[in-house]
């Protein structure tokens, strides 16, 4: 979980303090910068960016990684993992717990990383634990404090105070098999709450009266499990006069704790499955003794392995391979010391029997338990069958997977997912009186090589469609530039634009038509003037940055700056004023009359949002642009002077209006854009079968015939 510090360290950095500390910090490092998810870096490097970091922020070390920490919960719910971490545990033990096995779900994607593993002692509560934490990485255990201190207060509403017991470094493996051991004593408590309103948890807690809060059953209960102790170990065994010491006091009371909770668990005096139906319906299953030879196993690991039946020689060593947790030299302390992690076995292929000489290895995965009244080690397991193609490969069946096993579910859910996407080996088959069933259905089976590249390349195939639909919803909605700096996984960055030309469009008394017409209708209307607008924008490649009601907003310039933007604005304002007169008022039936306002100076441009980016202009070349619209006339294309002397001299008509009072800008003298004098205006709103080639300043350069009139035109400016 903590394998891309780097990673966390930058955006951290980048976020809390900016990113001219990042710049800062990078300088000194002799490095890019630019670390990603799935690179691997040393920890000398790691270990040299802290301590910059450090360094420039003046923090001290532990405390920095405290806050590196707790950034991390907030990491990944920000990128979808939100749901997963709320759902891994009712209770911050239960949280802790389940780590390790969301690690091992990952190792196959970074299968050269030596996961840290937690478990906690098994006396332990949710407001009281002990917590072992082994790292092949020494020096980060101020990561995993602020980390579980973040859980515990965001997801749990739990203050915890954590100290560390003793910190040593263990050998597991004789490979890299270095590990750091850092013990944790955990006390949570309950944010915000009032006295008044607690219901205590010890009698000892309670107020006058307070007794009356607890359920006298519970406190039977707790009576009856302490005379039961004491009858069967002697009154030295009782909780609290077995531990003198006061740290492990507390580990005591913990237990009369649990029980005073309104849960008594009901054990059997005795085990009411004998051990041959025990071996049959856990077909899958070790149980180790002290010496880790097989004393018990699962009647189909019997039937793969033969030889396992004899307990004196069945070491379990000679029989698998370890695989996970890695580098870990399968050890009856090493089991100990990571028992809440998930174990992965894999059979030895000398021990197997002939048949299973060619097949591909079969691994077991599960979790180990203590049985603590023997010290034995009880091995629950499960056969590692990603999908029918590895059933398939192994020879093995379906009823090779005990019933109550999810496996099955989950082969069941995934055929029935490939024949609805016709994925499946066979879509349909028939019997006849001389064909079996399985005989037809295997006859039908493609060579499994075969099969495995078939699926590959319809995974890619798929991959690659969904990048495009990703790709193109990104540019429907944002440039070009920006769209491919998201798709990268990075976010663009505003800047400053000095030159651009914007354009504001609206409908003359669109308010009356709102209130005349039936809401079907005014969406038709604006979804149909709105499309032949973005079909002039595309022509003359200009951005369409934001349509609010009946407003339509286009800036040329940004954010890919051009020299000539003032054009490609002029020549979109003509295009929408010609393609709107072929839409009727949803009123009346007249064509529809719409106001134009253009300006051209400088403005900021960026993307906002992260959920769902949008890319906005601001400046008042907006502001003025939209002036020029509202205080102009229906029918007519409003500029200002700067627009009129981006646009004078290169082949447009334009017309002097007068100077008018503009608010907040005082007199200002404006013109009207009549027309373009090289191109008409089927040209420019891409009607005719022709490649218009130009930039105002000269005759067009060639043409060329389009097969399908619905094309669209792009001018080559």
């Amino acid at each position: 979980m903590f394998g891309h510090l780097n990673v966390f360290i930058k955006k951290f950095v980048t976020e809390r303090h900016g990113p001219q500390s990042w710049s800062s910090i990078i300088k000194g490092l002799n490095h890019s910068g630019n670390f990603s998810e799935k690179d691997q870096h040393d920890d000398e490097l790691t270990q040299r960016l802290i301590n910059l970091s450090v360094s420039h922020l003046n923090f001290k070390r532990e405390a920095f990684l405290v806050l590196i920490g707790e950034y991390i919960l907030h990491y990944f719910t920000r990128f979808g993992y939100d749901e997963l971490i709320r759902l891994l545990g009712g209770n911050i033990l239960e949280f802790v717990q389940n780590l390790d096995s969301i690690q091992n779900y990952l190792r196959d994607d970074y299968q050269d990383v030596i996961a840290p593993s937690f478990h906690c002692d098994e006396d332990s509560v949710s407001d009281r634990m002990i917590l072992h934490y082994f790292s092949h990485r020494p020096g980060y255990h101020p990561l995993v404090r602020g980390f579980i201190t973040e859980v515990a207060k965001v997801l749990y509403k739990m203050e915890l105070s954590i100290t560390i017991i003793s910190i040593s470094n263990e050998s597991v493996a004789d490979e890299y098999g270095h590990r750091e051991h850092v013990i944790f004593n955990i006390v949570a408590k309950r944010i915000a709450e009032t006295p008044d309103d607690l219901t205590p948890t010890f009698v000892a807690q309670t107020k006058k009266h307070g007794e009356r809060q607890i359920h006298k059953e519970d406190v039977d209960a707790v009576k009856e499990k302490l005379d039961q102790i004491r009858r069967e170990f002697g009154e030295d065994a009782l909780p609290l006069a077995k531990f003198r010491s006061a740290k492990a006091k507390w580990r005591a009371i913990a237990r009369i704790t649990l029980l005073s909770r309104g849960f008594v668990p009901n054990y059997p005096e005795q085990n009411f499955i004998n051990p041959r139906m025990f071996i049959e319906v856990f077909p899958y299953h070790l149980i180790l003794n002290e010496e880790m030879k097989v004393i018990q196993s699962g009647i189909k690991i019997q039937q793969m392995m033969p030889l396992i039946r004899s307990s004196r020689t069945a070491e379990v060593q000679l029989f698998f391979n370890l695989l996970y947790p890695r580098h870990t030299d399968f050890t009856y302390e090493n089991v100990k010391k990571f028992i809440m992690c998930p174990f992965v076995l894999e059979f030895k292929r000398d021990k197997l029997v002939k048949d299973w000489k060619k097949r591909p290895l079969l691994s077991l995965k599960g979790q180990m338990y203590l049985l603590r009244d023997r010290g034995y080690y009880f091995f629950i397991c499960t056969p590692t069958i990603r999908c029918w193609y590895d059933l398939e490969e192994r020879e093995m069946r379906l009823a090779d997977i005990p019933m109550w096993d999810a496996t099955r579910d989950f082969l069941l859910t995934d055929l029935a997912y490939r024949i609805g996407t016709g994925q499946n080996y066979t879509n349909s088959f028939s019997f006849n009186d001389n064909t079996d069933a399985l005989g037809s259905l295997s006859q039908r089976i493609d060579d499994k090589k075969t099969d495995s590249n078939e699926k590959w390349n319809i995974l890619m195939k798929e991959l690659n469609n969904e990048k495009q639909r990703n790709q193109s919803l990104y540019s429907s909605f944002l440039p070009r530039h920006s769209a491919a700096i998201l798709s990268q996984g990075q976010m663009p960055k505003g800047d400053y634009y000095p030159d651009v030309t914007a354009l504001f469009c609206d409908i003359v008394h669109f308010l009356q038509i709102v209130g005349s017409s039936k809401p079907i209708e005014i969406v038709n209307f604006i979804n149909c003037l709105y499309s032949r607008f973005d079909r002039v924008t595309k022509i003359h490649d200009t951005y369409r940055v934001e349509s609010i009601g009946d407003a339509y907003f286009v800036v040329s310039g940004v954010p890919d700056k051009v020299h000539n933007h003032a054009e490609r604005i002029a020549n979109t304002a003509l295009g929408m004023m010609f393609t709107s007169q072929e839409v009727a008022s949803p009123v009346n039936g007249e064509n529809v009359q719409i106001r134009i306002g253009v300006h051209t100076g400088s403005v900021v441009g960026g993307v906002f949002g992260t959920k769902i980016p949008r890319y906005i202009v601001l400046g008042e070349t907006a502001v003025v642009a939209s002036k020029m619209e509202s205080h102009g006339e229906p029918g007519k294309i409003h500029i200002t002077p700067s627009t009129y002397r981006a646009l004078k001299g290169k082949g447009y008509s334009l017309e002097e209006r007068g100077k008018i009072e503009l608010r907040g800008y005082g007199t200002l003298g404006t013109y009207y854009l009549v027309g373009n004098e090289n191109a008409s205006i089927e040209d420019i709103a891409g009607r005719t079968k022709q490649e218009v080639s130009y930039i105002n300043e000269g005759k067009e350069k060639g043409t060329r015939p389009i097969a399908d009139e619905s094309e669209v035109i792009t001018f080559n400016y």
